[in-house]
C-alpha cells in the first residue's frame, strides 16, 4: 500500500493497513487470505534486501512490520511455517539488535512475540520487558518513555512510545506495577494537547481502551468513604457510567494533631465493580530566608547583571540602574503545564517593553539583543519561521513583583529567559528563590537559591 492511489509502495503505510486489517479481523470482518499472503511476501523481501553502511536496516521498523503482519494474521489460518518464521525473525531482532532498539521498537516486539504464541516466561519477552522497565522516566505525573526523533518513523516524541508501551504492558502482564502510572501520564498528556497527530490520537485511544478493558473501570459504581483519624471527611456514591466519579476535600494543617501520626483510611463497597483512585496533596509554607536550591524535577536559577556588562554577575546596583535578569530552567524530561515564577527583590521593578512609558532607546536596545540571542550562530538572512525562533513559553506575565512564565509543554533541555528591571528604591532587600513546577502536579518542582540585593541611593 502507498499513501495514495497513484503512490508507490510505502512500508510504513503498509504496516498501518495491516494493523487495521488485524483489528477488523478481530471483530469478525472477513480479510482475504491472498492479501495477507502478498503482504507477508512483501515484508519478507523488504527485510531480506541488501543493505550497507549508508543504507542500514532499521530494526525498529522491522519490529513494527513483523507485529503488523502477526496481528493481521492472527486467527487467519496462516501456516505454522509462516508463524514460526515471523516469531523467529522477531527473536533474531532481540538477539542481534536489542541494545539499539527504541522503546516503541521493544513494545512492538513484545506485542508481536505475544501474538505469535510466546508467553511472559520466554527469555526474549523477559529481556524486552526488563529493558522497558529500566528506561522508564518516572515523575509525580506518571511514567512515560521518550525516544530520539527519527525522520519518517511516525513514532517521534513521547506520546506514541508511551502508548505502545502501555499496550505491551497490559498484554504481557496485567498486574505490572508500571501500568496505572503510565495510563495516568498518557491521559494528562492528552489534556496538555500533546496528542497532536492522527497517529498519536489513534494509538493513544487504542492503548487506553485496552487499559480500560483490562481494569473494567468504566463500569464502576460503588459507595465510598474517607476517614481522617476518627473524622469522616468524604462519603457518597460513585456512578462512573453516569459521569459521577470525582470528590474532594481540603483540610487545614491546623486541624491535624501536632507531633502525632495521622491516619487516612479509604473505604469502598468491594462487592460492586470499579476502581478507586485517590490523590493526597500537601501544601505548606516555610520561611524563605537562607533557603537553598532544590531539584525535584526542575533545576532553576537566576542571575543579575548590569545592562552594560551582561556577563558579570552583581548583587547590587545604583538607584535608577537597569538590571538584566537571566532566568535559567533545566528540564531533565518533557514537562507538562510548566509554571515558572521569578520573584524580584522589593527594590527592583520589572520593565515591560510593550508599554509606551519605556524609553524608545531602551526598547530598541532590548529588541536588538533579543534578535541577536534568537539568531545565535544562524545566518543573518534567516527568516522568523526557522527553528531558532522557537519559544516554548505560551504566556509571559510581567507583574510588579515577579515575572511568570507558562508553557503547556516544556521540552527536555535547558531554557533561558532574559528580562530587565529598574532599581527604584534604595535599601538592602531579600531575594526570594525562583520557583518552577508542573501546575497540576506541584510535586514536580524546583527552586533556586535565596539571597540579598542592595540598591544604593544617590545621597
Amino acid at each position: 500500500w502507498g499513501w495514495c492511489r497513484v503512490c508507490g509502495t510505502h512500508m510504513w503505510a503498509t504496516g498501518w493497513v495491516l494493523f487495521a486489517l488485524g483489528e477488523a479481523r478481530d471483530v469478525g470482518r472477513h480479510v482475504p487470505e491472498d492479501v495477507l499472503t502478498h503482504a507477508a511476501g512483501l515484508i519478507t523481501d523488504y527485510m531480506n534486501r541488501e543493505t550497507d553502511v549508508e543504507r542500514p536496516a532499521n530494526p525498529d521498523q522491522h519490529a513494527f512490520l513483523l507485529y503488523a503482519l502477526a496481528s493481521a494474521s492472527n486467527r487467519s489460518g496462516v501456516t505454522n511455517t509462516l508463524a514460526r518464521d515471523q516469531a523467529g525473525a522477531m527473536r533474531a531482532i532481540v538477539e542481534q539488535h536489542r541494545a539499539s532498539l527504541t522503546s516503541w521498537g521493544r513494545a512492538y516486539l513484545l506485542l508481536g512475540l505475544l501474538t505469535s504464541g510466546h508467553d511472559a516466561g520466554r527469555a526474549a519477552v523477559r529481556a524486552l520487558l526488563n529493558d522497558l522497565t529500566t528506561t522508564t522516566i518516572a515523575s509525580a505525573n506518571g511514567n512515560h518513555w521518550e525516544d530520539p526523533r527519527r525522520s519518517g518513523s511516525m513514532h517521534n516524541g513521547s506520546v506514541r512510545p508511551t502508548a505502545l508501551v502501555l499496550r505491551a504492558l497490559t498484554e504481557v502482564d496485567p498486574r505490572h506495577p508500571l501500568i496505572e502510572e503510565t495510563a495516568r501520564w498518557l491521559v494528562n498528556a492528552r489534556a496538555a494537547e500533546r496528542w497532536k497527530t492522527s497517529v498519536e490520537r489513534a494509538q493513544g485511544m487504542a492503548s487506553l481502551g485496552a487499559f480500560a478493558a483490562l481494569t473494567g473501570e468504566t463500569r464502576g459504581a460503588y459507595d465510598y468513604a474517607v476517614w481522617l483519624n476518627d473524622r469522616r471527611v468524604l462519603n457518597g456514591d460513585f456512578d462512573v457510567p453516569a459521569g459521577d466519579y470525582r470528590d474532594g476535600a481540603a483540610i487545614a494543617l491546623a486541624d491535624l494533631p501536632l507531633g502525632a501520626v495521622s491516619r487516612m483510611q479509604f473505604e469502598r463497597d468491594a462487592s460492586r465493580e470499579g476502581r478507586l483512585y485517590y490523590g493526597l496533596n500537601l501544601r505548606y509554607v516555610t520561611p524563605a530566608r537562607d533557603i537553598g536550591a532544590l531539584n525535584r524535577g526542575f533545576a532553576v536559577s537566576h542571575q543579575y547583571s548590569l545592562l552594560d556588562e551582561p556577563e558579570r554577575a552583581v548583587t547590587s546596583a545604583s538607584l535608577g540602574d537597569i538590571v538584566r535578569v537571566r532566568l535559567t530552567v533545566v528540564a531533565p524530561a518533557d514537562r507538562l503545564f510548566a509554571k515558572v515564577e521569578d520573584f524580584l527583590p522589593a527594590g527592583l521593578e520589572p520593565i515591560d517593553p510593550r508599554l509606551n512609558i519605556v524609553p524608545v532607546e531602551l526598547r530598541q536596545r532590548l529588541g536588538a539583543e533579543r534578535a541577536e540571542a534568537l539568531r545565535g550562530s544562524a545566518p543573518s538572512y534567516y527568516a522568523p519561521w526557522y527553528a531558532w525562533y522557537y519559544n516554548p513559553w505560551d504566556q509571559v506575565d510581567i507583574r510588579d513583583d515577579r515575572v511568570v512564565l507558562l508553557a503547556s509543554l516544556l521540552p527536555q533541555g535547558v531554557h533561558e529567559y532574559v528580562y530587565y528591571a529598574r532599581a527604584t528604591a534604595p535599601g538592602d532587600f531579600f531575594v526570594a528563590p525562583a520557583h518552577a513546577e508542573e501546575s497540576y502536579f506541584p510535586e514536580v518542582f524546583g527552586r533556586g537559591d535565596s539571597g540579598r540585593f542592595t540598591v544604593h541611593g544617590g545621597e
